[in-house]
């Protein structure tokens, strides 16, 4: 029996890349469907670094309950961070299927016949320190593709759950990502974004990321190199002499700050202090003209102060990131600052700070978009834009997004894989506006 699979992801781009490990191990023995109703097993990919997203699993599966009446054996199924996090929690939930990040090579197993998980739900959620899915190559669309180059980490932050949900540091060979990446331009890939839960630590043998990074500028042709997200703590100055050197190699950069307190930082053990981070990004913009650098913040963290939170703005006001992701603190389960430290700012004074930090952000992001005005950039086109079809959406090297006309009545979609100049002319906070620069008149 061919099985009719639904799957739903959450998360970060690390678990859409594994949904398409998924896939991929599941291709001839499954059919994909992209209705859960006419689905005989429904997989939920799953993210615990936030409550918000664990708590949108336990709705789903709420909502999509009227289908085991409909279907006794419909099988609903949990993979990922949140399978392997809180997989006490999902034994009372309906779900058959509990599988962590390192057991994907199961599943088509286990898919064959239901009628032992159906009867006594099975849980896989041994960590596999050898797991790294080396030779799985996810089917891509479009003209940017996502590449796991490492997994798991090391560094055990007082708040992250990862090291505890993907277990410890493990990289791919060079040789297989580079081969990798020559699979995807041959089927029309530009653009590549390296992944790994601290993707400067990639480690394999004698080379390390910016080896890994130069091997890839020099044995490929892929257009453009991006990568998300690295440590503040041990970021390579050689990366930045690489991106200084070769256009390919995009200069954007997200570097993730959580806090601007010395004193926070210390209680989340980021290892570097508020100075450790502003001198880093001065060497950054030293060595890499006209780079756009992006971060991560946290607000609310165990103990923190007003005047803790204060370093925050002032922090964010003398970097000026192009933008930022900003959350809410909460705790996750078996994270050092769950077993150890008191969540003891309130639910009211986390709404407040996140509110007056993303009301900074917009109007620093605003400004940063509005001085380019007048700027001519290369622009890879995505495709179509989704608010204004008749109008082109493509990114910057810089990894802005910019959105533009479509030159006399082309379809913006024949346009996708091109890079054209165009001269921005307006902007939102999020956005620049502008229009093309070449003739498609003749």
């Amino acid at each position: 029996m061919t099985r009719q699979v639904y799957i739903e992801t959450y998360g970060c781009q690390m678990n859409e890349y594994d949904s398409g490990v998924v896939k991929t191990l599941l291709q001839g023995s499954c059919h994909f469907s992209s209705n859960p109703e006419q689905a005989d097993v429904i997989l939920f990919n799953t993210c615990a670094v936030r409550e918000k997203a664990e708590e949108k699993i336990f709705e789903r599966l709420k909502s999509l309950h009227y289908l085991k009446k409909k279907n006794p054996e419909l099988v609903f199924g949990v993979l990922g961070c949140m399978a392997q996090n809180l997989k006490e929690k999902l034994k009372d939930s309906g779900v058959a299927i509990v599988m962590g990040p390192d057991h994907y090579r199961k599943l088509p197993e286990v898919l064959q016949d239901l009628t032992p998980v159906l009867e006594n739900p099975l849980f896989l959620t041994e960590q596999n320190p050898m797991e790294n899915y080396e030779g799985i190559e996810p089917e891509t669309s479009g003209i940017m593709a996502y590449l796991t180059i490492m997994r798991g980490c090391n560094h055990f932050c007082s708040f992250c759950v990862v090291p505890y949900t993907r277990g410890r540091e493990r990289s791919l060979s060079p040789e297989s990502i580079t081969g990798h990446i020559k699979n995807l331009t041959a089927k029309g890939i530009k653009e590549v974004i390296l992944l790994g839960q601290n993707v400067n630590s990639y480690h394999y043998e004698k080379k390390d990321f910016t080896d890994l990074v130069s091997d890839i500028l020099e044995q490929t042709e892929v257009e453009r190199i991006r990568f998300t997200s690295p440590h503040p703590k041990d970021f390579p100055e050689r990366l930045l002499d690489l991106m200084s050197r070769d256009p390919r190699f995009c200069p954007s950069i997200h570097l993730p700050l959580q806090s601007g307190s010395s004193a926070v930082l210390e209680r989340m053990k980021r290892y570097y202090s508020r100075e450790d981070f502003l001198a880093l990004v001065d060497l950054i913009r030293s060595k890499v003209e006209n780079v756009n650098i992006t971060t991560d913040v946290i607000v609310g963290f165990c103990g923190e102060t007003e005047d803790e939170f204060k370093e925050t703005l002032s922090l964010m006001e003398e970097v000026r990131f192009q933008s930022a992701f900003m959350f809410m603190y909460s705790e996750r389960d078996h994270t050092l600052a769950k077993r150890n430290m008191k969540d003891d700012v309130s639910i009211e004074i986390k709404k407040e700070r996140l509110e007056r930090l993303i009301a900074m952000q917009s109007s620093i992001s605003l400004n940063k978009n509005q001085a380019l005005t007048g700027r001519v950039f290369p622009v890879l086109v995505e495709g179509a834009s989704r608010r204004a079809p008749d109008h082109v959406s493509g990114r910057t090297p810089g990894n802005q997004v910019v959105v533009f006309p479509a030159p006399y009545g082309l379809n913006p979609g024949d346009l996708t894989g091109s890079t054209l100049m165009v001269r921005v002319h307006s902007c939102t906070s999020a956005t620049l506006l502008g229009q093309i620069e070449e003739d498609f008149s003749s």
